[in-house]
Parts: structure tokens; sequence; C-alpha cells
């Protein structure tokens, strides 16, 4: 009971990608056919993969590599969600535009993103720490390329606000949370006092909220027809 208990205080943010996992669920008839067709196999994974950190990083004997006493938690679980994660909005979007020059920009910002967790297991050991440099410059390419998808429905008169659009809702999320969390990552890992100091933990979980409620509200009220 008391692990159930502790489990609910530190990762209370957890609830709001279960509770999202069933409105994309349910809504999936609306969706199946699209470019996110696999967006609820993501929200699952990011659900399980919280959960497994939650254990590796709380209860020492839950490893994947007990021979490796030094290391304390399996980043590498977070390194291999940052592989499947970002791919997958990355190509999505790149779809979803039309202009053949933003889908050139999409392409090659994607490639770099990639490219730098590559570059990135040159200087940092994967299997001891987030790769939170190459996590940030991800971060800042998928903002980029949710900016270029606003910008390419502009071009083509469509309206900024599309509130029966699940790609609409899905991209305010985005736009929300990786407009901040890549400095709060760098500040958690290269300025750890200050991390704490200002319990920047609290804010993260806060953004986790507010980007997975915006995924809510568009799965609750998507129309099939206003995809895209």
């Amino acid at each position: 009971m008391q692990e159930i208990i502790d489990f609910v205080q530190r990762s209370y943010f957890v609830f709001a990608y279960g509770i999202t996992l069933v409105l994309s669920i349910i809504a999936y008839p609306k969706y199946f056919d699209t470019h996110f067709k696999y967006l609820p196999a993501i929200i699952a994974y990011t659900l399980l993969n919280e959960i497994l950190g939650y254990f590796i990083r709380y209860y020492p004997d839950f490893s994947f590599f007990p021979n490796l006493q030094d290391t304390r938690v399996n980043e590498i679980i977070y390194n291999i969600y940052d592989l499947i994660f970002f791919p997958f909005f990355f190509y999505a979007y790149w779809n979803l535009v039309k202009d053949k020059k933003h889908k050139k920009w999409i392409r090659n910002a994607s490639i770099l993103a990639m490219l730098s967790y590559l570059i990135s297991c040159f200087f940092q050991n994967p299997t001891h720490t987030t790769l939170y440099y190459a996590n940030a410059l991800a971060s800042w390419v998928l903002l980029f390329i949710v900016i270029l998808y606003f910008k390419d429905k502009r071009e083509r008169a469509l309206p900024f606000t599309q509130p029966y659009n699940l790609v609409f809702w899905v991209s305010i999320g985005l736009f929300i949370f990786h407009l901040f969390a890549p400095f709060l990552f760098l500040i958690g890992y290269m300025e750890y006092q200050i991390w704490l100091a200002y319990d920047l933990r609290t804010i993260l979980h806060i953004l986790i909220i507010l980007m997975y409620l915006s995924f809510c509200i568009g799965f609750f009220i998507c129309r099939k027809k206003a995809f895209g």
C-alpha cells in the first residue's frame, strides 16, 4: 500500500497519460486511417516507460543491468524512448504539411536531430545519463516543425484555430511542452541545485499535464473530416 501512495505522490502526472490513452482509444475511429494512427501506441509506450522508469529509480533491485552497481537509473530506456517518440511526430508532420519547401526543412531538421543522438553517444554514456543535449535539440526541432505546420496552414489561407481538428490540439500541446521543457531538462542535468531550489520538477509535471490535457480535448471533440 505504501508503494502505491509513494507512486501517486511522486508520479501523479502519470495519470494524465492513462486518461489520454483511454480517450485516444475511444476516439480512434475518427483518425485510425490518418498519420496519427499510431498515436495511441505512442501514448501507451509513454505510460509504460514512465512506470518502468519510476520503479527503476526508486527500487534499485528493479534494474535491467543489475551488475552495473554505479548505474542508479537505467537512463537508456529514456534514450530509446526519444528515438521512437520524436521520429513519429517528425514523420507525421512531414506528411501533414503540403509545401515542398517546408517538407524539405522538416526532413533536414529531423535528420539533424537524429544524428545528434548518435554524436552524443561519443561524449556521453547512454546507459548512464539521458542524452540531454540531443533531447533538447530534438525538442527544438519538433517545436520548429509545429510552427511550420501552422505556417503551412496560414499560407493555404486556412484558419489558425481549428477546434475539431485533432492535429490542432496535439500541436498546441506539443508547442506548450517543448517551448519550455528543453530548458528545464538542461538545467536539471547541468545545474541541479537550481533545479532543486526552484522545484522545476513540479513545473515540468505541470507542463506534461497541460500537454496531455490539450491532447484530451482534441480526442474528445475531434471530427474525422476535420483532420489534417
